[in-house]
């Protein structure tokens, strides 16, 4: 398996792949829409830019915990990240296990990157208010995007999308730390892939992330 796609596909007719299918059809319309909105306000991370994955632990679902483990598992096939995964439980500051230093694109699993990771510098947020307000990254020292905009139009928000990604969510959207949420999932994908006899000869693949 090299894709999502097929990584789902492989998962059909289970409750892990409907899961898996649901939430990626979700990251697909955030990634078109948010892809609209930052072209439409000039909005862009400083090139190489990963400082927000240093001081960070995303806080994730159990729908995009089983993306991310699956993807590990199945497409990514680095043992030594899965192990990096687990020893990081407890962490709850970061740098993510998932970053990496040697990289310009830094996310290991960019395709399947959970949805505070696709949001966050690309996206509006509601205030107290009710506006939909853009704030720039307090890491975006180069200043690549506006340091504040209040938007009268319609615009995505991303508290609207957290309500749709709990939505999809089969523990009542129940967060936790990436590590503890990635590794509870390993354990039940590698059995069900056994169950499934899956084949998972292939090669690692580390997507693009300029064209995922």
């Amino acid at each position: 398996m090299d894709s999502i796609a097929q990584l789902c596909s492989a998962f059909g007719g289970t409750y892990a792949g409907q899961s898996m299918t649901d939430l990626f059809s979700l990251y697909t319309e955030i990634e078109q829409k948010t892809a609209s909105f930052c072209r439409e306000h000039a909005i862009a991370c400083a090139q190489g830019c990963g400082t927000c994955c240093e001081h960070f632990m995303p806080d994730i679902t159990a729908s995009e915990a089983r993306l991310v483990a699956a993807y590990l598992l199945f497409i990514k096939k680095d043992e030594a990240l899965i192990e990096k995964v687990q020893q990081s439980i407890g962490n709850q500051k970061g740098p993510c296990p998932l970053y990496r230093f040697d990289s310009p694109f830094h996310c290991s699993v960019y395709a399947a990157r959970p949805l505070i990771c696709r949001l966050f510098g690309a996206c509006a947020y509601q205030d107290k208010n009710g506006s939909a307000v853009f704030r720039r990254c307090k890491y975006n020292e180069e200043k690549t995007m506006p340091e504040h905009i209040v938007f009268e139009s319609d615009v995505p928000v991303m508290q609207d999308y957290s309500y749709a990604l709990r939505s999809l969510d089969d523990q009542k959207g129940e967060v936790g730390f990436l590590p503890e949420k990635v590794a509870s999932m390993l354990d039940q994908l590698q059995f069900l892939a056994g169950m499934l006899d899956l084949d998972d000869s292939n090669p690692d693949d580390t997507p693009n992330p300029l064209a995922s």
